[in-house]
């Protein structure tokens, strides 16, 4: 990555200009995705049965009773690229506690992943299952590791790296949706969501403005910046998500025959879910593979435990073919933050170390648009 992740309250300048009061930034976006979702289901008590607003007055317009075109079970299969996503953690140095943080890293993602998908869908419910999981592990963005190691100026970073992020990412999704009374176009949704993101720093460059000791210990500031080569693996870093998440679904269609004879009777649907979630996190860095290549001597792992929350965009149009397939486009966004518990590991053959404390911060966004193809069986 050319330059750093967002830092952990970026957003939007139009968005934030809607947030006030005394709540943290992440908070109200929670709050905000589980209002868009509540107001989907609420809508349902003022439509008394009736077809969707915006697309009721139109010719052709179909009441869509959810995400699939007719009751069935549907098979997909797809692709998603990925842009702008990154995972992040931080953590503070539990002695000098104005070192918050005392390091960073950032793990960037641009892949293209493969998907398949299969449900159920109905006029009464859906159930859905999906997995997806990247190709390649090669990227051009940089994952980078920062560190602000001198108590006398917290705020001035003193080491920074940067190397090949070779990402590896599968996710898992499963959720059961079901059709609020007497208005086929909205559902309420709930479900599960895994995610596992694998990274491995390579061919790496490290710069230093410090000097230190021989215990480590920053003494001092270099007259001139020093950089040397990381070659090979340096860090190995590995992250798990489970999502338990709480929505809404609107879904709705279009017989785009009514306009163009000729196209037979495609029809055009829209499909728009939000939900909020629950999130534990764990985090799992081996930091020190090169021992051997560049002396350090010491091997080092850190694990992190964290809960928190996430909200979830997600747009889906499709049109049907035939009565058998369909094609769609996708787009989605999430985002992820959560806190907890930092734990290190380390050892040499002189010494080893194990302690833990509190104030981790893990935070991750994700974007892509796929194509996905499917069938009725």
């Amino acid at each position: 990555m050319g330059a750093p992740a967002p830092a952990v309250d970026a957003f939007p300048a139009s968005v934030a200009l809607l947030w006030t009061g005394g709540m943290g930034m992440d908070t109200r976006r929670v709050l905000v995705t589980i209002l868009v979702a509540a107001s989907i289901l609420t809508a349902a008590s003022q439509s008394q049965g009736q077809g969707f607003p915006t697309l009721s007055g139109l010719p052709g317009y179909q009441g869509f009773p959810g995400a699939l075109p007719d009751t069935g079970y549907y098979a997909y299969v797809g692709v998603r690229k990925y842009f702008s996503s990154f995972t992040s953690y931080q953590f503070p140095d539990p002695v000098n506690v104005q070192l918050n943080p005392i390091s960073r890293l950032e793990w960037p993602w641009e892949q293209i992943c493969g998907v398949a998908k299969v449900n159920y869908g109905s006029r009464l419910f859906e159930l859905n299952f999906e997995y997806a999981s990247t190709g390649l592990a090669w990227s051009g963005l940089k994952a980078q590791d920062s560190d602000w190691v001198n108590p006398d100026n917290p705020g001035q970073k003193i080491i920074f790296s940067q190397g090949k992020a070779m990402p590896r990412v599968w996710t898992f999704d499963m959720s059961f949706a079901l059709t609020v009374p007497n208005t086929p176009w909205i559902k309420g949704i709930a479900g599960f969501r895994a995610q596992e993101f694998r990274f491995t720093a390579t061919d790496g460059i490290e710069g230093t403005i410090g000097m230190f000791d021989a215990d480590d210990n920053f003494i001092g500031y270099l007259p001139v910046a020093q950089f040397r080569d990381l070659p090979g693996p340096g860090i190995e870093f590995s992250q798990y998500y489970k999502h338990f998440y709480l929505g809404g679904v609107l879904a709705s269609g279009v017989n785009l025959g009514i306009w163009a004879p000729e196209l037979g009777a495609p029809v055009l649907y829209v499909r728009f879910q939000a939900d909020a979630a629950y999130v534990t996190g764990k985090n799992h860095d081996q930091h020190l593979l090169r021992t051997d290549s560049l002396g350090f001597g010491v091997q080092r792992d850190t694990f992190e435990n964290t809960r928190g929350w996430s909200w979830h965009l997600n747009l889906i149009t499709a049109l049907r073919i035939t009565s058998y397939a369909r094609i769609e486009v996708e787009g989605d966004f999430k985002r992820v933050k959560t806190t907890g518990d930092h734990k290190l590991y380390e050892y040499s053959p002189t010494y080893s170390i194990s302690r833990g404390w509190t104030g981790a911060k893990v935070w991750s966004e994700q974007a892509f648009v796929g194509v996905n193809g499917s069938v009725r069986f």
